[in-house]
């Protein structure tokens, strides 16, 4: 399925956007394994770059790009400001039209499936007002027989109206590249606690340890299943809160407008790559995939062009010896 638009581009290959030297529009810094990047760019251009430049191939020789994550404007057609000091973090208008917009993310997502690796995954987040749209744009790039999972993520924190039905989810549309993709099922990250009268129902028994669990027969063979170790999460995400004012999650809070929760990019990463792959965010904004990813022993790469996000990610990940290349 193809979506049509006024003015879609066409797009013969990525050299196009590139910056052959990584140097007249970007700046890369990187750290002392020189593995994980933090550029400072236009995404079109630093993807291009990647892919038309000496970088690829060190990305390739360490196992590619497994997992790309991006969260994109929304389109609220409106700037989004820092709370504290009040300066722009981003601006959301594309001239006010659905069709610049789409232009934007269908040429940077074409860009991104050729950095992606076979294996690899993607990971996109958006709202109601886009995810449509988008959704047929990965149909297209990535083909719709790869789409892996439709999350939704309820943040619960939308505004209430009498009028109409507020909006109090987002979606993160999951893609991979090939069959032969990356799925962590055992991850704890992915276990979700199950309820009161589940444990009621159905852990009854108790181990010799007082844990306890129930007993399933699949296959003419018995399995125990124990209740502390949860059960696997499915498309709707109930359990990851969001930064709202007040959350116990404030304290990971840098003030950018849109920051997701390290909770929510771990259970991602996890879910969808190893220690020490490598994760790519191209709109990585306040660093929060970058902080999760390395804590959780994975490579990264980072990409945003605005002098706040830098600032953010460099203070965030401040244990790092950043340096420019």
């Amino acid at each position: 399925m193809f979506l049509n638009w006024e003015g879609k581009p066409k797009i013969k290959n990525s050299k196009q956007f590139s910056d052959k030297s990584m140097k007249n529009y970007l700046d890369v810094y990187a750290n002392d394994n020189k593995l994980n990047l933090l550029i400072k760019s236009n995404n079109n251009i630093a993807a291009s770059s990647i892919i038309n430049s000496n970088a690829i191939k060190k990305i390739d020789a360490n196992g590619g790009v497994k997992l790309i994550y991006i969260d994109p404007p929304y389109f609220t057609e409106k700037d989004q400001i820092m709370k504290g000091n009040k300066k722009i973090a981003y601006q959301d208008v594309f001239g006010h039209s659905i069709e610049e917009y789409m232009n934007q993310i269908y040429i940077h997502i074409k860009l991104l499936y050729e950095i992606l690796h076979q294996s690899g995954s993607i990971y996109v987040h958006v709202d109601y007002r886009t995810s449509s749209y988008i959704k047929i744009i990965l149909d297209e790039i990535f083909g719709k027989k790869n789409l892996k999972g439709y999350i939704i993520w309820n943040i619960n924190n939308g505004a209430k109206s009498k009028n109409y039905w507020s909006n109090q989810h987002n979606d993160i549309l999951v893609y991979s590249k090939s069959e032969n993709f990356i799925f962590n099922s055992d991850s704890k990250l992915l276990k979700t606690e199950f309820s009161k009268s589940s444990l009621k129902t159905h852990f009854r028994k108790k181990d010799s340890n007082g844990r306890a669990y129930r007993e399933r027969i699949i296959n003419s063979k018995k399995y125990k299943y124990f209740a502390d170790e949860g059960k696997l999460v499915g498309s709707v995400w109930n359990d990851i809160k969001s930064m709202e004012a007040n959350s116990p999650l404030m304290k990971e809070y840098t003030e950018y407008p849109t920051q997701k929760p390290l909770s929510l990019l771990s259970r991602i990463i996890s879910a969808s790559t190893i220690e020490g792959d490598i994760v790519l965010d191209s709109y990585c904004g306040s660093g929060t995939t970058l902080k999760a990813a390395e804590e959780l022993k994975r490579n990264w790469i980072g990409i945003d062009q605005t002098d706040e996000s830098i600032k953010i990610i460099k203070k965030r990940l401040k244990k790092n010896n950043f340096y420019s290349i």
